[in-house]
């Protein structure tokens, strides 16, 4: 395991921080995000989401479990996992389809879905610090896959941020 700390000014660094890791993703991996309510998990998607190329809005999936997106070289699926008030939910939605290697896969609380998720490559822990606008984030790689993207990621952030 990898571990990478660091402090977000304000939600244009969180932007950049979800684009940055867009820019180094490698396809068919997953993304855990953890966080309070508030804290910019969303936010995060959304700079990721937009680097890949989708224009428009970005609906955050607290009701609908699920938002998939496909675009010109990437199919994405943000998946946000709040409200779910028991992992067997997601067997019954074929929660395993979505794991087909083919697709990077954001996942917002995903400890409501422990035991039918697959293992981690980064896991991005996002919040609250010294004032509301300021973010204390956590990144970890969890696999081979995830501690290439996130030396690539280090080594992006340190030499543009």
């Amino acid at each position: 395991m990898k571990k990478y700390v660091l402090t977000l000014s304000d939600e244009s660094k969180t932007l950049l921080l979800g684009a940055t890791l867009a820019s180094v993703c490698v396809r068919s991996c997953v993304v855990y995000l953890n966080g309070y309510v508030g804290s910019g998990k969303s936010v995060f998607c959304k700079g990721f989401l937009h680097a890949l190329g989708h224009v428009g809005h970005i609906n955050s999936p607290t009701y609908t479990l699920i938002e998939s997106y496909i675009l010109t070289h990437w199919h994405v699926y943000h998946f946000d996992f709040y409200r779910l008030t028991s992992s067997e939910e997601l067997e019954y939605m074929g929660i395993r389809d979505y794991f087909d290697g083919h697709a990077v896969c954001l996942i917002e609380w995903p400890k409501q879905g422990m035991g039918f998720l697959p293992t981690e490559d980064i896991a991005v822990t996002m919040n609250y610090h010294d004032c509301k606008e300021s973010r204390k984030v956590v990144i970890e790689s969890f696999s081979n896959l995830g501690h290439r993207m996130l030396d690539d990621l280090l080594a992006y952030w340190k030499l543009h941020i």
